[in-house]
């Protein structure tokens, strides 16, 4: 609150502390929170404009509060929360106060069986802007501690902060005094208990172990701490405790709360981790117990044939009990093969491994099985595929057969440049009155046939007429040429003979060609040309052009 303002609240709450959670083994509590209030109930306040002062604008703060814990009845070690209330909270002084400009500490004693002390708080206070003399409104604040001995213990209020960062106010009993150094505790004080009973599995009918059970196992336990000469329940439970019970077990108590009890797991309980939850009608400890569902069989690989060697692995079988493994021809534990039965110990947690050979070619099924005088026969089993292509050196006729495949994809029928650039430069004529022949070469293009196939290629010329600049023409028919077809440099593979063209007029004329061959026609070739234009003897001079394209096809 600014010192300009003035403003001032008629009270204070107090921020939280949060304490580390224990565990205890056997014993949960369990119970609805205990309460103080909703009460009426005064405070005294003053307001801190001086941090290092004895505070002034003495106030009395009315409101209603409510202390509470949760559980009501803790166990050693549980960690217990604390909430304070009030219902419509300090007055506001002149100035409006911004949400969250004003957090709530509360410090509230520990006595009894343990002490110290715990620090709730309410971090966004107010929750909405409030305007001068205003109420600020109901506030919750919250903290933790973590409960030591049993026994009783007291929660007491002792002091309330309302930590604005200009002008603080410290509350703590009605009255007026420097609230900040020299507090007194409050009247707002709740009583709370810290149960110590506990309990034990002291064995379970049918099991070697304590912390594993089936059905129609009987579970035997103890408890100590609880309500003497007291009639127990007890159910299995989900692992916290809660959850529908199932199973109906007793016990009984003597005169200084100690006691034993059964339970019989029923024909359809609930596998996994669970819980035996026993009560007095007061109290309630929980054991933690893992029920066993129905036994599993695994096996890897899941099939092959005769002399194959398998892992064999299962779980939920009853810890240290002998499991027997077998070959199975059907899916029941009278339907044995020929292979030979071994047998293997379950593990402290009712898991199962080892190895198992089958040999009988009947075989469809791995099974494992296991007695117990409360629960009977118990069998689980799964599926083996049994391969007539698989089978162990020194058997008769011991042999697989293999289909290979392959893909042979088609390439490309292709053509490139070999060497030189896409000009053609003939030797250049002086016209003397005769006909004349200038002279030019193809250079070698180069054709790749990787298609895979019987058909055959050729190369054919098309050209254009010679056009002069400034002027004049020259037939197209006036360029012959002599075609000539090789194997592509340093190529040994092809598999034909490509053939060159007729020499004459270049224009539609095959340059090379490849034929068909049901063998198969591919290879790189090179085809090349000498070539001939016959220059009238009186064409008009000037630089002459023409476009010769080759098509392949």
């Amino acid at each position: 609150m600014k010192h300009s303002a003035r403003k001032a609240l008629t009270a204070v709450a107090a921020a939280g502390l949060t304490a580390t959670a224990a565990l205890v083994a056997v014993v949960t509590g369990a119970g609805p929170a205990a309460a103080y209030g909703p009460t009426a109930n005064s405070l005294g306040c003053r307001l801190y404009f001086d941090p290092d002062g004895e505070g002034s604008s003495a106030t009395t703060w009315a409101d209603t509060f409510s202390l509470t814990t949760s559980p009501a009845t803790p166990t050693p070690g549980q960690t217990v929360t604390v909430k304070l209330t009030a219902a419509a909270g300090p007055t506001n002084g002149p100035v409006a106060l911004a949400i969250g400009s004003t957090p709530v500490y509360a410090t509230v004693k520990i006595a009894g069986s343990q002490s110290g002390t715990v620090t709730l708080t309410q971090a966004n206070y107010p929750a909405a802007k409030t305007a001068g003399y205003a109420k600020l409104g109901a506030f919750e604040a919250t903290g933790s501690f973590v409960a030591s001995a049993a026994g009783a213990g007291s929660l007491t209020v002792a002091q309330l902060r309302f930590a604005n960062p200009d002008v603080e106010t410290y509350c703590s009993d009605v009255g007026d005094r420097d609230q900040k150094r020299a507090p007194v505790d409050t009247t707002i004080v709740e009583n709370y208990s810290v149960f110590g009973g506990g309990a034990s599995i002291t064995s379970v009918t049918g099991q070697t172990v304590t912390g594993y059970a089936r059905k129609k196992n009987t579970i035997n336990f103890s408890v100590t701490g609880l309500a003497p000469s007291a009639t127990l329940t007890a159910s299995l439970t989900d692992s916290t405790g809660g959850g529908t019970g199932e199973g109906s077990g007793t016990g009984t108590t003597d005169a200084s709360g100690a006691g034993t009890g059964t339970l019989v797991v029923p024909d359809a309980p609930t596998a996994g981790s669970r819980a035996v939850s026993i009560s007095d009608g007061t109290h309630t400890l929980t054991l933690p117990i893992t029920i066993l569902g129905s036994p599993t069989v695994a096996i890897t690989p899941a099939g092959g044939g005769a002399g194959t060697a398998i892992t064999v692995t299962g779980t939920n079988w009853d810890p240290g009990s002998t499991v027997t493994v077998g070959g199975y021809t059907g899916a029941g534990s009278s339907a044995k093969s020929s292979d030979a039965q071994i047998t293997v110990t379950a593990s402290a947690t009712g898991t199962i491994s080892t190895s198992f050979t089958v040999n009988d070619t009947t075989t469809k099924y791995i099974g494992a099985s296991a007695y117990s005088v409360v629960s009977g026969a118990i069998f689980g089993f799964t599926a083996w595929a049994a391969s007539a292509d698989g089978c162990v050196a020194g058997t008769t006729g011991c042999k697989t057969t293999y289909q290979l495949s392959e893909t042979v994809t088609a390439g490309n029928l292709a053509m490139s440049r070999g060497t030189g650039t896409s000009t053609i430069t003939f030797s250049g004529v002086t016209l003397n009155g005769s006909a004349q022949s200038a002279t030019g070469t193809l250079p070698a293009i180069n054709v790749t046939d990787n298609r895979g196939s019987t058909f055959g290629w050729s190369l054919t010329g098309a050209v254009s007429d010679f056009t002069g600049v400034p002027a004049g023409t020259i037939a197209k028919s006036a360029l012959t040429w002599t075609p000539a077809c090789s194997d592509h440099t340093g190529v040994t593979t092809n598999a034909v003979v490509a053939l060159a063209g007729a020499a004459g007029a270049v224009d539609g004329a095959t340059l090379c060609s490849a034929p068909i061959a049901a063998t198969g026609t591919g290879g790189s070739f090179d085809a090349s040309a000498g070539l001939s234009l016959a220059v009238p003897p009186n064409q008009l001079a000037g630089a002459y052009s023409a476009t010769l394209t080759i098509t392949l096809s």
